[in-house]
């Protein structure tokens, strides 16, 4: 299963889009379901998933806080009645990410890394030292996303390894439907419920992953996207002949143009080499008159 992990719902301050929207769009990007991670808000959990159940569309939820440390986003196992009281705001207003750990863990929940490395966000180093009071860190990292500079992806990469958790991603889909399955999570195993997404980010057999062309962002080492063959997560070949034909058409007339060229050097080098046989013929004609005519004055001298 793909599920974008990080959406923003008309919850979030600013973010302009409700629920059946971002269904629809999650629909038509093919993704098999979507999590909607608003901005401290989670009193709506409920009635997204019901949303999500009647459209017949996975809809998960989770939390996104900035802590004193940078931004994490946390999934409970359960949309139970504390976490629609939103009793999580008793950590305060900005938390300290160890206490974020400890409320989500004591609960059955997961907390991911969001951001790592993004400038005046992100936990940067501190992602290695956060711990929560039983000694555990964070249960995965957010690697990819289209909107981040490369060393950012690179560096969050590096630290979901070091720290040994699995990697996760999302389009962050803020005010663009566009953006939406832009990078996703591939699971391995059949998501239906919360409980069950809960589970199978803490498994290892998930997988952060780019659906389209992450340009400049894209992690140096990473294999590119072939240019031709069918999109199934763009919906198939939309644009491809205006943003890849252009760019065809030149690598094709280079190519042209070099093999003429070298066709023309290779003319060239056997014109030089027939001129130059040429010239040593001649040149050793020359030679060996030049010996018979001194073997003649030889003799005529005896």
């Amino acid at each position: 299963m793909i599920i974008d992990v990080f959406v923003y719902s008309d919850a979030t301050e600013s973010a302009p889009f409700g629920i059946a929207s971002l269904i629809e769009a999650g629909k038509c990007a093919r993704l098999d379901g979507i999590a909607i991670t608003d901005r401290a808000s989670s009193h709506r959990a409920r009635d997204y998933m019901e949303a999500g159940r009647r459209a017949d569309f996975l809809v998960i939820h989770g939390l996104e806080l900035n802590t004193t440390a940078g931004r994490v986003v946390a999934y409970p196992s359960e949309i139970d009645d504390a976490y629609l009281a939103e009793d999580w705001r008793s950590l305060g207003a900005c938390p300290e990410p160890e206490s974020v750990l400890d409320y989500f863990h004591e609960r059955g929940g997961i907390v991911i890394a969001r951001d790592v490395y993004n400038r005046g966000e992100g936990l940067k180093d501190r992602v290695y030292s956060i711990r929560d009071s039983n000694g555990r860190g964070f249960d995965g990292v957010d690697t990819i996303a289209v909107y981040r500079r490369r060393i950012d992806n690179e560096l969050s990469i590096e630290a979901q390894q070091m720290l040994g958790v699995p990697a996760c991603a999302g389009s962050g889909v803020f005010d663009l439907l566009e953006d939406m399955g832009h990078c996703a999570t591939l699971f391995a195993q059949q998501i239906e419920d919360q409980a069950s997404f809960v589970e199978a980010m803490r498994a290892p057999l998930h997988w952060a992953c780019a659906l389209r062309d992450l340009g400049e962002a894209c992690p140096m080492g990473s294999a590119p996207r072939p240019d031709d063959g069918e999109d199934r997560r763009d919906g198939g070949r939309r644009n491809r002949e205006e943003r890849h034909g252009g760019r065809r058409d030149d690598r094709r007339g280079s190519r042209r143009d070099d093999r003429r060229e070298a066709q023309g050097r290779s003319g060239d080098h056997r014109s030089r080499s027939r001129s130059d046989d040429s010239r040593g013929e001649r040149k050793n004609s020359g030679q060996d008159g030049a010996r018979r005519n001194c073997r003649r004055r030889g003799r005529r001298g005896e």
